[in-house]
C-alpha cells in the first residue's frame, strides 16, 4: 500500500470518529433538555393534583380526584367505582 492511501484512510477515519462524537455531544444535550422538560411537567402535575380534578392515567382510564394523600390519590371513575391509585400514574390532568 502507498503511503498517500494510508494517509487518506488515516484522515478518513478521523473524521469520520469526529463527526460520531460531535454527534454524540448533540444527542446527549438533546436528551438532558428533552428530560428536564418532562421532570418539571410532572413536578407542576403533582402540584396541581387537587380534589375535583379530572386526570387520566397511564392505562388511559380516566376519573376525578376525590382525595390526595401523600403517595395515593382516590378517584372516582365514571362507573362510580373508587380506585385508590399511586398518584405517580396520573399522566395527565385534564382542562
Amino acid at each position: 500500500m502507498s503511503p498517500d492511501f494510508l494517509q487518506s484512510l488515516a484522515a478518513s477515519s478521523l473524521a469520520l470518529l469526529a463527526l460520531m462524537v460531535i454527534m454524540g455531544v448533540i444527542y446527549t444535550i438533546w436528551s438532558q433538555i428533552n428530560m428536564r422538560k418532562k421532570r418539571n411537567y410532572f413536578k407542576e402535575l403533582h402540584t396541581e393534583l387537587t380534589p375535583g380534578k379530572e386526570v387520566m392515567f397511564a392505562g388511559g382510564i380516566y376519573g376525578t380526584v376525590q382525595s390526595v394523600g401523600q403517595d395515593r390519590v382516590t378517584v372516582k371513575v365514571r362507573s362510580g367505582a373508587t380506585l385508590d391509585v399511586s398518584r405517580y400514574a396520573v399522566q395527565e390532568i385534564e382542562k
